[in-house]
């Protein structure tokens, strides 16, 4: 009966026979206290007491006998499929008269499919920038599948699917990698292709890579992604410009076919500051779009030359390589110090003044004694707080001989506190915090799989200093990839201090990634990226007011929500709550604004946020005041592109769903082939058997009989005054 068999049942007591012996004598008194009573009563009521009498009885020994009842359950299901479809805009794009999203519906609505739906329990999934719950939700402007297929992943825990079927154009413009996370899958992904590898004449910027932080009067290069198809060797004009401006033009011949090529457009900024610049690929005769023609990007702009000190207490391969880099840079001048071991200095001085000292944009301290610079501390103070200077501080054994308290303890963003602390010996690679991975003392390749690979294949460092304290505020970007005990101490990590910023290395050596380019036949790229990032970031003067007004982003793509944040803080970082505010937007050429008030967000932080604006360049002006007096203003540009992230790619990507499928233990199939596809699926009744026990004996309902049966019996006896 309901698949149930092999039903038993067992008792835990140690002493059955004995507590089956007085199992019977109870129940015997029972019957012998109610034959007779008095004063005398109905038979109805006496079986009613001997009745109570039982059922407290068998309450008890129930609990005493300690019964387990096992049974085996077998049973047949049908199998679980979940169906995961896309509803991103890229799935409106019409071909021969046909959304995307128009044949996913017909395939869904097929006798075919209904028929194949019939034999499977089937639950269905929306996706775009992640999982929705439902197919009414407004349409999405990007596409996250790896995130959507990582999200099912977690809610399948428990009971996963046999196999999924992903319907999608397979274009993935946001989130993480979905290869990566269909190689982690348990449950095969069968995928089947939406939309047409079509020869419509059209021309896209997909992508652009450029130095986020460059220098005036210095050229520099950005790389056009170009993705084109139905040309018949046409010639694309790629034009990068600053407003109105036009400072480089390349030409590109577009081949037939469906082709992508890298072009490399190298030009001048003018001037310093933040500054933004367009790539426009000029429109050319016949194409179906212009919309994914252009792009937007900000860069900083900095001076040409950095004054860079760097500070050492010994010579050695870190310091030579360190130094080398340093003196053939071309964006930077070099101070070497270099302190004797007995006192003194083997090369140069440290800067006896705070003038001195705020005459250099980056610190760069390698190992040093702390105790020989603790007459500068307020120095440091100083040119960190009031000169938003940079600092570099490369931990080593001399941080760690250093006597408590460390004045240098005071800006780092990581500490030891154990004063019985020795260096770790072992070799290990940094692990890229996920959130970070683009930071500039991360980036070392140009894609978020490459910067995780690059970080893996680096050689490894040798020796870590066990820092054992995270300071207040800070951010750590690479942990240390060890064994379980000493996982994720960090490696490297920032903070601000002030209005400068502390970028720390807890792991050595760096020296090694010199030579590692040439051992894959190249030049060595990892060393000079990692340190010229470091250089330009922490020279990069921001604004870190006490009192701040800043966007989310310089350029936006359409559709996004363009928010604004505000930091209020007295001149001590103490946040001031109860400000108010606004900030206003215009359109470039335009006399009207929209203004959103200020949204506190406790601590010291406000945010305000714009809902559908519309493409075009824009001049912003924040306020904030405090009891009516004004405490910042502030003003700045943002651009909205006018196209969405989805127009980048109009082509479906038939190669990121073979590869999902591929991964994951699935198969891939187009549109007009997915007939065959659900054919081949199993649609037969899995088995489902499994063992089931019951403990009896430590249930809260053997208590309440017991107590329940008792109470009702003592309460009839008391009626009828039973002796």
């Amino acid at each position: 009966m309901f698949g149930i068999t092999d039903v038993s049942f067992d008792f835990l007591t140690g002493h059955p026979f004995l507590t089956a012996l007085f199992f019977i004598l109870l129940v015997l008194l029972a019957v012998y206290l109610y034959r007779r009573t008095n004063p005398p009563l109905s038979r109805g009521i006496r079986v009613l007491l001997t009745a109570l009498r039982f059922l407290a009885v068998i309450a008890l020994f129930l609990a005493l006998f300690e019964p387990v009842v096992s049974y085996k359950r077998e049973y047949q299901r049908k199998p679980r499929l979940t169906l995961l479809v896309d509803r991103s805009r890229s799935m409106e794009i019409s071909e021969e008269g046909k959304t995307r999203r128009e044949r996913a519906d017909s395939l869904l609505s097929s006798p075919h499919f209904k028929n194949f739906s019939e034999s499977v329990d089937v639950t269905t999934i929306y996706f775009a920038d992640g999982l929705r719950e439902s197919d009414d939700a407004d349409e999405q402007h990007q596409t996250a599948l790896g995130e959507a297929l990582r999200q099912q992943s977690k809610r399948e825990l428990a009971e996963p699917a046999e196999y999924w079927l992903l319907l999608s154009d397979g274009i993935s413009n946001a989130g993480v990698s979905p290869e990566d996370v269909a190689a982690k899958l348990k449950t095969p992904v069968h995928s089947v292709g939406l939309g047409l590898e079509s020869e419509q004449k059209d021309v896209s910027v997909s992508g652009l890579d450029y130095n986020q932080v460059v220098f005036a009067g210095k050229p520099t290069e950005i790389t056009v992604h170009l993705e084109w198809a139905g040309m018949t060797d046409e010639t694309a004009h790629v034009k990068v410009a600053s407003g109105r401006k036009t400072l480089q033009t390349e030409s590109l011949t577009l081949s037939p076919g469906r082709l992508q090529e890298d072009v490399r457009v190298q030009f001048v900024p003018e001037r310093s500051g933040q500054q933004t610049f367009q790539v426009t690929v000029a429109e050319l005769d016949g194409e179906v779009s212009t919309d994914n023609n252009s792009r937007s990007f900000s860069v900083i702009v900095l001076k040409s030359k950095l004054k860079v000190l760097l500070v050492a207490n010994h010579l050695d391969w870190e310091y030579a390589f360190l130094n080398r880099f340093l003196s053939r840079a071309e964006n930077v001048e070099l101070t070497p110090v270099v302190f004797k071991k007995n006192g003194g200095y083997l090369m140069g001085q440290f800067p006896s003044r705070q003038t001195e000292l705020n005459q250099y944009d980056l610190l760069v301290l390698y190992d040093v004694e702390i105790s020989a610079l603790s007459s500068k501390a307020d120095m440091f103070a100083s040119f960190l707080a009031d000169r938003a200077g940079g600092m570099f501080v490369m931990l080593g054994e001399n941080y760690l001989r250093a006597p408590f308290e460390r004045w240098l303890d005071k800006y780092l963003p990581f500490v030891s506190r154990s004063r019985k602390a020795d260096l770790i010996y072992a070799k290990f690679n940094g692990l890229p915090a996920e959130n970070y991975l683009f930071h500039p003392a991360v980036r070392v390749s140009e894609s978020r799989r490459g910067i995780r690979e690059r970080w893996r294949e680096l050689p490894p460092f040798e020796s870590l200093v066990p820092v054992d304290s995270i300071t207040p505020h800070s951010e750590i970007l690479v942990t240390a990839d060890l064994r379980r005990d000493l996982r994720h101490l960090p490696v490297l990590g920032f903070r601000h201090y002030g209005a400068g910023k502390v970028l720390a290395s807890a792991a050595a050596p760096f020296w090694p990634w010199a030579f590692f380019g040439y051992g894959f036949g190249g030049e060595p790229q990892e060393y000079p990226s990692f340190f010229n990032g470091i250089i330009n970031w922490l020279s990069l003067k921001e604004d870190f007011d006490p009192i701040r007004i800043v966007p989310d982003k310089i350029v936006y793509t359409r559709g996004e929500q363009v928010g604004f944040r505000a930091f209020v803080y007295d001149l001590g970082f103490r946040p001031i709550e109860g400000a108010t505010g606004y900030v206003a937007v215009v359109a470039e050429g335009m006399k009207d604004s929209t203004i959103v008030q200020w949204l506190d967000q406790g601590e010291g932080r406000y945010r305000a946020e714009f809902d559908a604006v519309s493409p075009g360049r824009y001049t912003y002006g924040g306020v904030v005041e405090k009891d009516g007096k004004v405490l910042k203003e502030a003003t700045g540009q943002i651009v909205v592109e006018a196209f969405y992230i989805e127009d980048f790619q109009r082509q479906p990507d038939f190669a990121t769903l073979t590869a999902v499928s591929q991964l994951s233990g699935g198969r891939f199939c187009r549109y007009n082939r997915a007939d065959s596809l659900l054919v081949g699926l199993n649609r037969e009744p899995i088995e489902v058997s499994y063992q089931k026990e019951v403990v009896v004996w430590n249930k809260f309902w053997l208590l309440a009989a017991f107590i329940g049966a008792l109470g009702i019996e003592w309460i009839i006896r008391k009626r009828y005054q039973l002796i």
